[in-house]
């Protein structure tokens, strides 16, 4: 499931986290109608040692730059008029050859129920985070995109990171879909050895 982030239950240092993370030649795209929140969060950016976050206030001026450059994380407001940070976090996924296709994507929303987080997985965004923004919380969050190695999931149905996020047991009743794969891999006796390996590739 995506990684939510609330204020509470954060206790992250911005100093501890910021002497490992260096952001001077990230490239952000921060997108906020509301210009006091779009300001907050430039200087929060800056703060963090982002050199020139780039900023704009609506969906359709995001994907034209989205269209021209190439950006290391979006930072989009979840409830903005007409196309909102969800419409526009699932417009860049649906761009496939563009050259942001598989940039993360992290949502500020003031509210969060389930339905909402729900959804922001479900159009490839790959953090929910909670407004007013909690610096610390949110400079955790960079780090995390930043060292994160979830793969990238491309499908009729789905595009975005892989959504499998916790490895619980399964359901009952639920089969594991690699259950014959991963039934041939624990048995040694049924490896290959590398001379039977090299002879496949020779």
């Amino acid at each position: 499931m995506i990684e939510q982030c609330q204020e509470a239950g954060t206790k992250v240092r911005p100093s501890s986290v910021a002497s490992r993370l260096d952001l001077k030649g990230a490239k952000v795209l921060a997108v906020d109608d509301n210009p006091q929140s779009l300001a907050i969060l430039v200087q929060t950016l800056l703060g963090f040692g982002v050199r020139d976050p780039t900023q704009v206030r609506n969906g359709p001026d995001a994907m034209r730059l989205l269209a021209s450059e190439t950006f290391d994380v979006v930072i989009v407001d979840g409830e903005m008029p007409d196309q909102d940070g969800f419409d526009l976090a699932q417009a860049i996924r649906r761009e496939t050859s563009g050259a942001n296709y598989t940039v993360p994507i992290m949502l500020l929303t003031s509210f969060t129920p389930r339905h909402k987080v729900m959804r922001a997985r479900d159009v490839g965004i790959n953090l929910v985070v909670t407004k007013p923004i909690v610096p610390s919380a949110l400079l955790a969050r960079l780090e995390w995109l930043a060292r994160n190695n979830r793969q990238f999931v491309t499908s009729d149905g789905y595009c975005g990171p892989d959504r499998r996020f916790k490895k619980k047991p399964l359901p009952e009743g639920i089969t594991e879909r690699r259950a014959d794969e991963i039934k041939l891999v624990a048995q040694p006796e049924r490896a290959m050895s590398q001379d039977e390996i090299d002879s496949v590739f020779g």
